[in-house]
């Protein structure tokens, strides 16, 4: 199968792995990234999980909760250009669309709904369409309903961040958790929720890379125990060392306000 530059120069942005070997995993995935970020990693070679993320090239992000913290929204607004997503106008657009998303539980009731009385929120779009010159688009549209809910947005709109608790939380700690997880990435809550296939796909490759030096099935089986526990522990919220004082988890951080809260869930959108 041929695969064109551009998806070999796009496998390469994200794994830093060199041309000739993007080209041949890409090759045998039949043009599938993911396949071959799959294929690159059980080579042995040393690429970061392969998480979610949101199909925008430009385009700007941004996360907002109501005033009682019990609910809030990741939106995100595609544009064209990388120079207009961080313009002020095409940003403070994003902000009031955001503030006015908070009373909709979904994207297709928010784009009907109205921005003024004139105007409803998808015509307002089409009309800065006009003004910017760029085709603008709703790409995200989450809601998260809980207990007790935190937002986070990066300063540069790229990531947003919802995480919701089971109970009310100082706003600060609550604060430093969903910034955590904008920095960290976790895959899961912790080892219960990883996904089943993740487990199996990462067994997986832990399997390929150490029987390459190892040939007894008894130290292998160790080893894959051992690996696996650290992927959990790097890749899970609450096993993960918080970021603003590496002695703690955050699951001890959290200890440290209530040990009967709970991270419910948490949403994280990157672009």
């Amino acid at each position: 199968m041929k695969v064109s530059a551009s998806q070999i120069y796009k496998l390469r942005k994200i794994t830093g792995i060199g041309i000739m070997d993007c080209k041949k995993a890409l090759i045998t995935s039949n043009g599938k990234i993911d396949e071959a970020i799959h294929i690159l990693r059980k080579k042995g070679e040393k690429i970061a999980i392969n998480r979610p993320f949101s199909k925008m090239e430009y385009g700007a992000i941004i996360s907002t909760i109501n005033f009682d913290y019990s609910y809030g929204t990741i939106i995100g607004l595609s544009c064209e250009t990388d120079f207009l997503s961080k313009n002020n106008e095409f940003l403070n657009f994003l902000s009031i669309l955001s503030k006015k998303s908070l009373s909709y539980k979904n994207k297709e009731d928010f784009l009907s709904s109205f921005f003024d009385e004139k105007n409803s929120i998808k015509k307002m779009i089409v009309h800065k369409i006009g003004v910017v010159g760029e085709k603008l688009e709703l790409k995200i549209f989450d809601r998260i309903d809980s207990t007790f809910v935190m937002n986070y947005t990066h300063y540069n709109n790229k990531i947003g961040v919802l995480v919701g608790f089971s109970d009310k939380i100082n706003i600060s700690m609550a604060k430093n958790i969903a910034m955590h997880i904008a920095a960290m990435n976790p895959i899961a809550i912790d080892e219960d929720n990883i996904p089943n296939f993740l487990i199996k796909k990462e067994i997986e490759i832990i399997k390929n890379q150490v029987k390459k030096e190892i040939k007894s099935e008894n130290v292998i089986k160790k080893m894959i125990k051992g690996k696996m526990k650290k992927f959990v522990f790097d890749n899970t919220l609450l096993h993960q060392k918080f970021i603003k004082n590496e002695k703690i988890t955050i699951q001890e951080y959290l200890n440290q306000c209530n040990n009967s809260i709970k991270i419910t869930f948490f949403k994280r959108v990157s672009i």
